[in-house]
């Protein structure tokens, strides 16, 4: 599979950075949250795989 950066709006933007935070705060820990979705060829080919 392919996958690119995702397109998140505004407010899930600040949702996934206040997760990551939240997270960090738990944990001690260094972390990054990254979102990536398919690509739309990659969706194209696997509704056409019967979802595969």
């Amino acid at each position: 599979m392919n996958y690119k950066p995702a397109q998140l709006d505004g407010q899930l933007l600040a949702q996934l950075q206040q997760f990551e935070s939240d997270l960090r705060k738990q944990t001690s820990s260094n972390i990054v949250l990254i979102a990536y979705q398919t690509t739309a060829e990659e969706a194209d080919n696997g509704a056409a795989a019967g979802g595969k």
